[in-house]
């Protein structure tokens, strides 16, 4: 009984340790302050269509409130530049697509921070298997830094191949590409999705790191039973 619920806690924290430390750094962008660093960057491109920043960073704080706030579509269809609506029908049915699969995986997260808590608990309760939950720690953390390296690696050698098996795994093809005069492209171009993508990897490396420090110094400071 000990040693299979050992095992269960590190395959499960194991395996949920990457997608927390994902779908966390994620969550961390989905602001209207990461909005306004990132327009206010040297290098990020004007708008050749006549977004002035401000206009940009409001537009764009208000297309993520929709995400992160689960509104209904109509918040981004009422949006209006110079009496005219700011995005086409084609625009919003995607905005409905990425609402839905942000949902989906914030819902998620929600879920395996509670899976870690209550997995911590049992096993501060259970004081033995508090070297299971340590070393799952360690092993996750430390193998989440080196799956995200793989994928910031992969995304730096081949950006538009990454770029669009990323689009297939989540969007139905057709329905995520727009051109260059429509307004998500205008306030979301390359520039910002290259940013987000290695900001995102950045983010979920250290959280792996420091979680694999964590599980190392936790497990460092438990005695073995043998020793009891």
């Amino acid at each position: 009984m000990q040693k299979t619920f050992d095992l269960t806690v590190k395959i499960l924290v194991i395996l949920v340790i990457p997608f927390w430390s994902l779908i966390g750094s994620v969550r961390l962008l989905v602001t209207s302050e990461y909005m306004r660093v990132e327009y206010n960057k040297a290098d990020f491109p004007e708008d050749l269509f006549g977004f002035s920043k401000e206009q940009r960073i409001n537009f764009a704080s208000e297309n993520v409130r929709y995400l992160r706030e689960n509104l209904p579509i109509s918040a981004l269809e009422n949006q209006k530049n110079e009496g005219q609506a700011l995005y086409n029908l084609r625009e919003l049915g995607h905005m409905v697509d990425v609402q839905d699969v942000y949902q989906f995986f914030w819902t998620f997260w929600k879920v395996i921070s509670a899976i870690i808590g209550l997995v911590a608990i049992l096993s501060l309760t259970w004081r033995r298997n508090w070297r299971a939950f340590a070393s799952a720690l360690r092993i996750g953390g430390f193998g989440t830094a080196i799956f995200i390296a793989l994928i910031g690696f992969l995304a730096f050698i081949g950006w538009d191949t990454w770029f669009l098996i990323f689009h297939k795994l989540f969007f139905t093809d057709g329905t995520w590409t727009f051109n260059f005069s429509d307004t998500l492209i205008r306030l979301f171009p390359q520039k910002f999705w290259v940013d987000a993508v290695f900001t995102v990897s950045g983010l979920s490396l250290i959280m792996g790191l420091l979680t694999g420090f964590l599980g190392r110094r936790l497990a460092k400071g438990i005695p073995s039973p043998l020793n009891r």
